[in-house]
């Protein structure tokens, strides 16, 4: 049985995080405007977290589908990892990559810089966190995501 090619899906999902953070941006602008006494500090923490947690919602919504994604851009190179840009937003606000990995294959220890969201198609991703401690000794934490899962 074939498989049916559903783009839509990108596409609309493409369009529910552009809405967000147009949502985001919007609600940024009107607290500058009435910039006073009364703003809450709390504020970017709060849509940050919202932008966040629907965008999770997004995601996962469409990773419960294995419809979408062409081939050519979810295929292992025996090499290395690879990533595929599967959108750009035209306003340099986001983007959407597939990032593929063969078994066993890894990144080298690097930092996410910016915040983003993680959603497995395919497989599982073992992400494995460091952190220094005051006194230099490392911490490390091992978190396995699974298919249709949101890290």
């Amino acid at each position: 049985m074939t498989k049916v090619f559903r783009p839509d899906r990108l596409r609309a999902f493409v369009s529910r995080i552009a809405s967000l953070v147009d949502e985001t941006a919007h609600d940024e602008a009107n607290d500058a405007a009435h910039n006073d006494a009364h703003t809450d500090p709390h504020s970017e923490t709060r849509k940050e977290a919202h932008l966040l947690e629907a965008g999770a919602a997004a995601l996962r919504e469409l990773i419960a589908h294995d419809d979408w994604l062409p081939d050519a851009f979810a295929r292992p190179d025996p090499e290395r990892y690879q990533q595929f840009l599967l959108h750009a937003d035209s306003r340099q606000r986001f983007s959407i990559v597939s990032f593929v990995w063969g078994p066993g294959q890894s990144t080298p220890v690097h930092d996410h810089t910016v915040w983003g969201l993680i959603g497995v198609l395919r497989g599982a991703e073992i992400a494995q966190a460091y952190r220094v401690h005051r006194d230099g000794a490392l911490a490390t934490r091992c978190r396995r995501v699974s298919a249709t899962s949101i890290a």
